[in-house]
């Protein structure tokens, strides 16, 4: 076997060792791209990321806003519906709503079998009081009037205001007359308590008619009427008390109004 030549053996080993730090090189530049390549989707995620939580953040700032604005929509519409269907003047329903819950009365009652009553009252020489005292003590009497009938009625019943100085109050569950004569002279003695307005301290009354169903009707409008015709009786007789309606009385012209 022919000896190695010793220059082809350094020749050798010299490529040799420049391939090793070739690879090397190797090695070490790809690691360097691995480590920029994790460093690039780790800032990508970060952005990515970031991104998204401001979509989020913007989505759910525009959400809670929405539910703002509808939240504020709904009161706004209530408050228009309440308004419509109160009395500007006292805050108590007005003839529509009073209507409405007057049917709504008739009907259930007329399912179960029982009693409702229909109170007309309107106050005794009013006319005096803003002619006198003029019409803003008589807006604020009118006001104390409906505070103090609300004060005497209970939860299931409902007064309203029905025009000028009159007033309707519906009662519910009523198993005899006297139930409703007994709460009309409630209202009678929360009325004739001394009432101030500004400098002024009045002495109030009121005349009230008791109409039934279904003894004196079995629709809204009839109770109405009978419960006004009442209440005109009671006017007559002297005024400061109740009167329930008497059918076989012939109607009579109203008095002059006070």
């Amino acid at each position: 076997m022919p000896a190695s030549d010793p220059h082809q053996t350094d020749a050798a080993l010299a490529t040799l060792a420049q391939l090793d730090e070739a690879a090397n090189r190797l090695v070490a530049e790809l690691a360097r791209l691995r480590q920029e390549l994790t460093a690039a989707r780790n800032d990508c995620d970060a952005r990515r990321s970031a991104q998204l939580r401001e979509a989020n953040e913007k989505l759910l700032l525009a959400a809670l806003q929405a539910d703002q604005i509808a939240e504020s929509a709904v009161n706004d519409r209530d408050v228009l519906a309440n308004r419509s269907q109160r009395d500007p003047l006292t805050g108590t329903p007005n003839r529509s709503l009073m209507l409405d819950r007057l049917e709504s009365a008739i009907a259930l009652a007329h399912r179960r079998g029982t009693h409702i009553a229909v109170l007309f009252l309107d106050l005794d020489l009013f006319k005096q009081i803003n002619d006198v005292l003029g019409h803003a003590v008589g807006d604020e009497t009118l006001q104390l009037v409906a505070q103090r009938l609300q004060s005497v009625l209970r939860d299931s019943d409902t007064v309203s205001r029905h025009g000028g100085d009159e007033f309707l109050a519906l009662l519910t569950e009523i198993t005899q007359p006297t139930d409703a004569t007994l709460i009309a002279d409630k209202m009678l003695a929360a009325l004739a308590a001394p009432a101030r307005i500004g400098d002024h301290l009045l002495n109030l009354s009121g005349s009230v008619g008791i109409a039934l169903y279904p003894q004196d009707g079995t629709d809204a409008a009839s109770l109405i009427a009978h419960a006004d015709a009442a209440m005109y009786a009671a006017k007559r007789a002297g005024g400061g008390r109740c009167a329930l309606h008497q059918p076989d009385t012939p109607p009579e012209a109203p008095p002059e109004s006070g």
